[in-house]
């Protein structure tokens, strides 16, 4: 009777298992696919370890879903069945030529046992090379005849405009990839035209002389899939019996800068103005025509942050100085219902922007 019992329950337990246990909808490729228009025979498929009650998907530019079986035809021309078949947990997609109608996100929607699942990839049409990659260097940052003091603090921008999709930054000191000190690549997106830009700073040391600090933008459209642009870095002499000129720039009256602007980058997940928790928050803020320019302190509610904050790049034109720094926050549970600021401070006065926190 206590074994019979024993393996009732086994049995229950086993049973509530499987009900509860969640189906991974896996995708090839994974997560998004880059190709160029007039490309073709580009493959979208979806994967699950069981078979299928039925697929149907959703294909940019397509005027409805459809099911995409093994077993029927498609009702959008041009596009056939891709995969195993249902019974095989497999189903997608072959389009026979990429159009500009199906830039967007691909979906299937699988049901197995009586539950649907979704899968999603996002399908990214190489519209346009961007402009190749330009590095700049802050304005405030001492550098005269392009040479710089040994342990004194060097920020630089690199910049890939007007591209699509974005291009992907990455730098290099004579062929050394870079990792630390880099901010989040920020991404503006207009008129299916991306750029994107990041902060880099680093200490000059002794070594780094002679050397090439390098931003690579790699991008689809690009011959060789990359270009890069370099900035030589050259050590000051600090023993010389030569007289060092002094430039004095001419004194200008103190200015206060426009009221700070906090925009969150375009590659950061949003559905109606809310944030996926568990992914990172890109934002940037700025501060316009200040001088002298304007420093930042940042808060989630009273919270000060330091973390993911690249340095502040200031730029200075005729107006004034325009000061810009990047965030990366890390989103999670107890952050949906706060407020993110931006606080910038000047001697003529402080301002702040604020950006309500909302998660999903």
């Amino acid at each position: 009777m206590s074994i019979s019992w024993v393996k009732i329950c086994g049995a229950f337990v086993l049973a509530l298992v499987g009900l509860t246990r969640a189906i991974q909808v896996q995708t090839e490729p994974v997560g998004q696919v880059t190709v160029a228009e007039g490309q073709k025979n580009v493959n979208l498929l979806c994967l699950v370890e069981e078979p299928i009650d039925f697929c149907i998907v959703k294909v940019p530019g397509a005027p409805a879903p459809f099911a995409a079986s093994d077993k029927l035809p498609a009702p959008v021309e041009g596009i056939r069945f891709y995969g195993l078949g249902w019974s095989k947990g497999s189903c997608g997609i072959t389009i026979d030529t990429i159009k500009p109608s199906h830039d967007g996100p691909f979906e299937c929607t699988v049901s197995v046992n009586g539950q649907t699942y979704k899968g999603q990839i996002n399908i990214n049409i190489s519209v346009a090379p961007p402009e190749p990659p330009k590095i700049e260097l802050a304005s405030n940052v001492e550098s005269s005849n392009g040479e710089f003091e040994f342990g004194k603090k060097v920020v630089v921008k690199c910049t890939s405009r007007d591209g699509w999709p974005s291009a992907k930054l990455s730098w290099y000191l004579d062929g050394v990839r870079l990792t630390d000190d880099l901010g989040a690549e920020f991404v503006e997106i207009s008129n299916r035209r991306a750029t994107v830009q990041q902060i880099y700073r680093r200490a000059i040391a002794v070594e780094d002389n002679k050397k090439q600090l390098t931003c690579r933008a790699e991008h689809p459209a690009y011959e060789g899939g990359f270009m890069e642009t370099s900035l030589p870095i050259k050590l000051k002499k600090v023993y010389t019996n030569d007289k060092q000129e002094i430039k004095k720039e001419p004194l200008s009256a103190p200015a206060k800068p426009r009221s700070p602007q906090l925009v969150v980058s375009s590659a950061v997940e949003q559905q109606k103005g809310s944030f996926k928790e568990g992914s990172d928050l890109v934002v940037q803020c700025v501060s316009r025509d200040g001088n002298p320019p304007a420093g930042f302190l940042w808060f989630v509610n009273d919270q000060l942050i330091y973390e993911g904050l690249s340095a502040p790049f200031v730029s200075r034109n005729f107006r004034g100085n325009t000061v810009q720094q990047t965030l990366t926050y890390p989103l999670k549970a107890s952050d949906n219902g706060k407020t993110l600021i931006c606080k910038a401070r000047h001697p003529e006065g402080s301002e702040e922007t604020r950006l309500p926190i909302r998660t999903f």
